[in-house]
């Protein structure tokens, strides 16, 4: 194999979709350009070779260490659209939140909270969007690309996004919030909340509210004989698995621009994101490779709170703790090859997750009881001044309660939750236990039992003392910090490729078999405890993927078939146990592990001008995702896709025991035209 052209060159193969996503909402081999396996058929995708130009690079004639330089520079820029197919807006944001101006029954109770004492109505202020696009982007990439001599090349692609998008955006002042935070007034579709002030989480990124330019590609190679060393911003692509991240564990994914939603013959193409990094491969014969790595830690970047794609509940503020581990390296090891007709891999990283884990922190907002306002019942705010033994301030609030609420994992603000149904609704919705969730936030922060809260041991005593509280606030913010943890990752693969009769649906099909063990791995707590929860899991994986000619007239069909088992967490890393809750009871967890499975096909048009694109992602819990595209690329600079993405979280069972209905909002049709240069 040559190890130049397996760093640089392009996936010789068609491929298909990304479907993973995050650790709290997490999760999705790539369409980028690190090869995850290589696989040689006629020619590359003409997909590929609109994302990842390389051209044939102008040498000039030169002596010495320059001896036959040579550049070459190519790009595209692009119009991306998703529009709406549903009148269903984005749960997860103030202006989709499900329970906007909606009337709720609420039944505050007092310690032991097991009756109801203080009924009334709540409803919340939020208002409803009414959006018809998920994504309006501009965007361009350009490609550098320099050859000095035998030895030595390099590459620098820029990559440049706009959003161009006016939505039915969330306005904090219209709803009278205040909520701590850079990331919780109005939308901001790039920065990252750098601790209450707007930054980049991408070192080699610029960006502001509506843009952001970065260096997904900034490498120097250095190539002598079978010894190839790249140095810089890149992407690491391991494992085969086409849909499924099993082995492909060096980078995080950056979910901001349009989650992993794509045109699904790209799969991580635009997700996986870039860090600083050595990386070494080393041919050692005919048959056998051995690859390493050293990578600065980089975490996956979630779309930010009230955009399209957010997927953490907008009612919690997250504290990012990515400053304590940002100076921090991830290492890695693969050692692949062939024994007789049977193809391995051997894998091994010691990283942080960049998925990274969730738990409950002090708010740091000293903010007080509220006087009368909307979902406030003032009685009750003088029977807590009583209690405290404090005065109620001129506008009948207790401002002397701001510094205990500073000391727990809560805020008073309208964006908050405002009602024990909503509070059970969205745990369920996240795969979190509504209870556990409750008395872990009062249990490791002593500050609450000042507030009158304490440890309840039924979902009905949690909905009375959840809804005293937010009769007192007027509704309350949880607050979360995001960490990261060490794991070792052990992975295998194996592949065996079948001869049989020429042209049969056996001849040549290609079956892959990937495995990965992760002992002691950290997930967040379904009560999202500072004592995280520690698991060994086993994620296994077999694709089934072949070229079949169907007929004389149109070029072959390649045609895939995975299957994913997960023994602890769904495709999103979210433990199985948060599964199973809903509006009125927590979660009482799922047995016998997750299991996914993917069929898609691609089948180019005679001329080669028209490919279709299609996929499937079923959820044996009940939740289907397809994706039928359309692509269209003559000869020329121009090229357009249209693709609609039909999602369904509700083909059985309870909705939140699969990972479709996290995103079944997004139903949309997506529509690219782009010009390449």
């Amino acid at each position: 194999m040559d190890v130049q052209k397996k760093y640089t060159g392009m996936r010789a193969r068609p491929l298909f979709a990304g479907f993973g996503l995050m650790t709290l909402l997490s999760a999705l081999p790539a369409y980028a350009q690190e090869s995850a396996e290589e696989t040689p058929v006629e020619a590359p995708s003409e997909q590929e070779a609109s994302l990842d130009p390389m051209p044939t690079p102008m040498t000039v004639e030169s002596g010495g260490f320059f001896s036959g330089v040579g550049f070459s520079f190519s790009g595209f820029s692009r119009i991306e659209t998703a529009i709406r197919m549903t009148g269903e807006e984005n749960p997860y944001n103030q202006r989709g939140n499900l329970f906007n101006q909606r009337a709720v029954d609420r039944c505050g109770g007092f310690p032991p909270f097991d009756a109801c004492a203080v009924p009334d109505t709540a409803t919340r202020t939020g208002r409803p969007a009414n959006n018809t696009f998920n994504l309006q982007q501009f965007r361009t990439h350009l490609d550098f690309q320099l050859s000095l001599n035998d030895n030595w090349s390099a590459r620098a692609l820029v990559r440049g996004i706009y959003e161009l998008g006016e939505y039915d955006n969330f306005d904090p002042d219209a709803v009278g919030s205040s909520a701590s935070g850079h990331l919780y007034g109005k939308p901001n579709y790039f920065e990252y909340d750098n601790f209450n002030r707007g930054g980049c989480q991408n070192r080699l990124e610029v960006c502001g509210r509506r843009y952001m330019a970065d260096l997904p590609f900034l490498t120097l190679d250095y190539q002598n004989g079978p010894l190839l060393i790249r140095f810089g911003n890149q992407q690491i692509a391991w494992g085969q698995a086409l849909f499924f991240r099993v082995l492909d564990v060096p980078n995080g994914l950056d979910l901001r621009r349009h989650l992993f939603l794509d045109y699904t013959p790209e799969e991580y193409a635009d997700e996986r994101i870039s860090s600083p990094a050595i990386r070494t491969s080393y041919q050692i014969n005919n048959e056998w490779e051995i690859d390493a790595f050293a990578q600065m830690f980089q975490p996956t970047v979630y779309a930010n709170p009230n955009t399209p794609y957010n997927l953490i509940a907008s009612q919690f503020t997250i504290h990012d703790r990515f400053r304590d581990v940002d100076d921090k390296l991830n290492y890695g090891v693969r050692l692949k090859g062939k024994a007789s007709d049977i193809g391995l891999q051997f894998a091994y990283s010691y990283r942080y997750n960049p998925d990274g884990v969730l738990r409950w922190t002090e708010s740091g907002v000293d903010r007080g009881l509220p006087g009368p306002r909307a979902n406030v019942v003032p009685p009750l705010t003088a029977t807590v001044a009583q209690v405290l033994g404090v005065p109620l301030d001129q506008d009948g609030g207790i401002s002397a309660a701001g510094p205990i609420f500073a000391q727990t994992p809560y805020e008073i603000d309208p964006t908050g939750v405002v009602s024990a149904t909503e509070w059970f609704t969205y745990a369920g919705m996240v795969r979190l236990s509504a209870l556990e969730a409750l008395n872990a936030s009062i249990e490791e922060f002593p500050a609450t039992a000042a507030l009158l809260a304490m440890p309840v041991g039924s979902d009905e005593a949690a909905m009375r003392e959840l809804d005293l509280f937010f009769q007192l606030s007027g509704g309350l913010r949880g607050h979360l910090a995001r960490e990261y943890k060490r794991e070792n990752n052990f992975g295998f693969g194996a592949s065996y490729t079948i001869d049989s009769e020429p042209g049969s649906l056996l001849d040549q099909l290609i079956i892959n078999v990937e495995a990965l063990y992760t002992p002691d791995r950290v997930f967040t707590a379904t009560n999202l405890s500072r004592n995280y929860d520690e698991r060994s899991e086993w994620i296994t994986a077999l694709v089934l993927e072949k070229y079949q000619r169907f007929s004389a007239s149109f070029p072959a069909t390649y045609m895939v078939f995975q299957w994913e088992h997960r023994t602890q967490s769904d495709l999103y890393g979210r433990l199985l146990d948060g599964m199973n809750g809903d509006s009125r009871n927590s979660a009482g967890g799922i047995s016998g592990g997750w299991d996914g499975l993917v069929f898609a096909f691609q089948q180019p048009f005679p001329n080669l001008v028209y490919r279709i694109d299609a996929s499937v992602l079923y959820d044996t819990r009940g939740g289907l995702m397809t994706q039928l595209g359309l692509r269209w690329k003559p000869s020329g600079p121009f090229s357009a896709e249209v693709y609609y993405t039909y999602l369904n979280g509700d083909l059985g069972g309870n909705d939140n025991d699969n990972i479709i209905s996290t995103i079944d909002f997004a139903d949309e049709i997506g529509v690219r035209l782009g010009y390449q240069f």
